[in-house]
């Protein structure tokens, strides 16, 4: 009886060394100075971007194997090998030339067709409650916290149906459960050198807090942002998921990004189309150029000095700032819909010359928190609790 209790402990202790065991995939560190630039391709998978304890670049890449038999080890991590370099300062991360990539072009629409079906369900455009910066920020929250497909899918399309919601999130624990190996990529950055970085079909996550200049070009996948803040800084998001907490500075590009939340924006220019964006508070000299997107302007900070709007075929959800500020409309061809009493003004629909058709003054005996700028043609206002009228 002793032999095959020692027989059994040693069996189960075995199966643990099997089961349950860490890789490390690829380690690296390069040092760095303030003319360091990074270039980064991740043609599928996820990053997380953090700050760096020092001046060095740290690459770290491992993977936690937890139900996979020990024979099966090798062929995920051929699929997963990574190389960098450095040379004249200038360092490339990438995938290693001999390594396949896991995705196409179709899987990379599959990708993005799921995140659609998932967070495009839920349809805000007839909300009439103004959000808040924490009710943005708990959404992102939320959002990031989402395990799989079926507890996304469960807490959003089956928020009222409790029962298909519960069957759902079950499924979701035995997924989560019934996972064999977890990736983790994690690339430690510097304060002082610059980000180029282009990504397909893949998940980055910017976990702290950022002034780095950054170039961006994602497509097909989700961006996680923190802070970011510089002038600098291009960003061009297409057919994707963008979440962000904080965006200040630079110019923010996107194309068929079905859901975008941004707490507080800041300096930022931005160029879209048939996009859906929804910014918690609007800072200082914001300009947004759009074609056929749709708008959620829910607060203002009391200094925003000015917010410039060009747009054509465009859905602006517009919440007046109860703030002393101006705000001018020009263009054709627009509808005012004022939510709260269901009465609809259209404005100029014949004329294809711009005329003024919303002129508010601020009140020249108060410090006028700024001036809210739209050129609108082709579009509809969406406007809650109007001051105007």
């Amino acid at each position: 009886m002793k032999n095959q209790f020692r027989l059994l402990l040693v069996l189960l202790i075995t199966m643990q060394a099997v089961l349950g065991q860490n890789v490390e995939v690829f380690t690296k560190s390069f040092k760095t100075d303030k003319n360091t630039i990074a270039y980064i391709e991740i043609p599928d998978g996820s990053v997380k971007f953090v700050s760096s304890p020092d001046d060095s670049i740290h690459i770290n890449y491992n993977i936690n194997f937890i139900k996979l038999p020990k024979k099966e080890h090798q062929r995920i991590l051929d699929s997963v090998r990574i190389e960098a370099t450095q040379e004249n300062n200038i360092i490339s991360i990438k995938k290693h030339p001999n390594v396949k990539q896991s995705l196409n072009t179709s899987s990379y629409v599959s990708v993005f067709s799921l995140d659609r079906l998932i967070y495009e369900t839920k349809d805000t455009t007839t909300t009439t409650t103004r959000k808040l910066k924490s009710d943005i920020s708990n959404e992102i929250t939320e959002i990031k916290s989402y395990k799989s497909y079926h507890e996304a899918k469960a807490k959003i399309i089956y928020a009222n149906d409790l029962k298909r919601k519960e069957r759902l999130l079950k499924k979701a624990v035995k997924w989560q459960n019934n996972r064999n190996f977890k990736r983790n990529f994690i690339v430690e950055i510097p304060k002082h050198i610059s980000l180029k970085i282009v990504a397909k079909g893949s998940l980055l996550d910017f976990h702290d807090e950022f002034d780095n200049q950054l170039s961006l070009r994602l497509d097909y996948g989700r961006l996680y942002i923190n802070k970011i803040e510089n002038s600098e800084n291009e960003l061009k998001v297409h057919n994707s998921l963008l979440i962000a907490r904080n965006i200040s500075g630079g110019k923010l590009e996107t194309d068929r990004v079905f859901k975008a939340l941004i707490t507080e924006l800041n300096n930022v220019e931005i160029e879209s189309e048939f996009s859906k964006i929804e910014i918690g508070e609007l800072g200082s000299n914001n300009k947004i150029t759009d074609f056929n997107s749709e708008y959620f302007f829910y607060n203002w900070t009391k200094d925003f000095q000015r917010f410039d709007l060009f747009s054509d075929y465009s859905k602006i959800h517009f919440f007046y700032p109860n703030l002393n500020h101006g705000f001018e409309v020009i263009g054709y061809n627009t509808r005012n819909v004022l939510m709260k009493d269901n009465f609809e003004v259209t404005m100029q629909p014949k004329s294809k010359e711009r005329n003024r058709l919303i002129s508010k003054p601020f009140n020249p005996k108060e410090k006028s928190s700024g001036l809210i700028f739209f050129d609108i043609v082709n579009g509809i206002i969406y406007s809650y609790k109007d001051s105007i009228k």
